[in-house]
């Protein structure tokens, strides 16, 4: 059993781990042409003014059209702060549990964003990025093998010392995955 001044500091650094996983979350701005002066309208705000205003759809509607580029934020941004934790936890052992859960969470959040993804993948079927998708596909698969060895390392006291390497492993297929989502969702039409 643990002093419970432990117990306050692990639920506490729970608590930052979340907060910094909502920070991490991508806040994406609309850049302004090379040139283009703070308050000059360019080419997009006159085709904006064009087109009437967004009119947000219903709640469940908005919860369930495409749902993959909703979830997948999860297991971004956990895999990335689980990473640091990780890390951290080396010079501060307490931290351990927390590390532990929030692999376990990246590794659960990243089997529901294959399979939201899976879903969503229909619709580029036949479209020109079709051989992007299963090449994203085939990343997130591995991203969800990488996860699944990360849970077990940390599972046997002999290779938990080993874990934060594997951390940092996962964290790089997840950023080659993600990129490469990127590029099926914004990278142009197709």
């Amino acid at each position: 059993m643990s002093p419970p001044g432990e117990e306050r500091m692990v639920v506490r650094t729970l608590w930052v781990a979340l907060v910094l996983s909502l920070l991490a979350m991508p806040a994406f701005a609309q850049e302004r042409p090379e040139g283009a002066a703070a308050g000059a309208p360019t080419h997009a705000d006159s085709v904006q003014a064009a087109r009437p205003p967004y009119r947000m759809p219903p709640l469940g509607k908005a919860l369930l059209h495409d749902p993959h580029n909703k979830i997948i934020h999860f297991p971004i941004v956990l895999t990335l702060v689980a990473a640091v934790m990780m890390i951290v936890a080396r010079r501060k052992p307490e931290l351990e549990p927390v590390a532990f859960w929030l692999v376990w969470a990246a590794a659960l959040s990243a089997l529901a964003a294959y399979f939201s993804g899976v879903y969503q993948a229909e619709e580029f079927e036949k479209s020109p990025k079709h051989w992007l998708v299963e090449t994203h596909r085939n990343w997130g698969i591995a991203v969800g093998i990488a996860h699944a060895a990360w849970v077990l390392l940390l599972l046997r006291a002999g290779t938990r010392r080993y874990a934060w390497v594997w951390g940092l492993v996962v964290a790089a297929l997840v950023a080659v995955t993600g990129f490469l989502g990127g590029l099926v969702a914004h990278g142009g039409r197709g």
